[in-house]
């Protein structure tokens, strides 16, 4: 019996640093070629039925095996143990509802947010990127991008990502005030790197 379908969407500009890259560059072209390296991506749990280019996109639907109430009681309980601290038994929690349920989104959240809290950038990005695929990218997927992005020092990429942020919620108050602070610093080092005019008298 074939299992329920999901639609996931890969975005180009998630993608500059990693093999996909390649194939939003253009530089791997064959259809078959493209679904190898979408599979590879994905990983096991995910069985591939179609890739179909949409703009600066990947359209991707998958299946694989989900059981959602046993997943979504681990992450509750996940939740439960991050909140008071216990960072570690959380994380093993948030990984088994996610081996019980790949596309459970709010596990990934938890995750990243755990991974970022550790200092494990990239498996904290990974995970981001994951969820947004998965949910689309809402206020707290793209904060936590544009957090990561800041810790990198890839300013104009946090930039980006605050900037979808406040499309996607215009009252975004987080997202309004990371921007606005980085946009404050830009001013700064602009103003401070600027050649002084001779003429003037200080």
């Amino acid at each position: 019996m074939r299992r329920p379908q999901h639609v996931l969407i890969l975005r180009r500009d998630d993608h500059k640093r990693d093999a996909l890259g390649a194939v939003f560059l253009g530089a791997v072209a064959d259809a078959r070629e493209i679904r190898l390296y979408v599979e590879r991506y994905l990983g096991l749990p995910f069985l591939v039925r179609s890739v179909e280019m949409e703009g600066p996109a990947l359209r991707v639907v998958v299946e694989c095996s989900r059981f959602q109430m046993e997943s979504h009681n681990l992450t509750r309980l996940a939740k439960s143990l991050a909140d008071r601290g216990r960072q570690r038994a959380a994380a093993d929690s948030f990984a088994e509802a996610l081996k019980l349920d790949p596309l459970n989104a709010e596990a990934l959240k938890g995750r990243a947010a755990l991974h970022a809290l550790a200092g494990e950038l990239t498996d904290a990005e990974d995970k981001w990127i994951r969820c947004g695929e998965i949910r689309g990218y809402d206020g707290e997927i793209l904060r936590g991008l544009a957090d990561i992005a800041l810790r990198e020092d890839r300013r104009p990429t946090a930039m980006q990502y605050l900037e979808e942020a406040l499309i996607v919620h215009p009252d975004d108050a987080e997202a309004r005030a990371m921007l606005d602070e980085l946009n404050r610093q830009a001013e700064l080092r602009f103003n401070a790197e600027a050649p002084r005019d001779p003429a003037r008298k200080d």
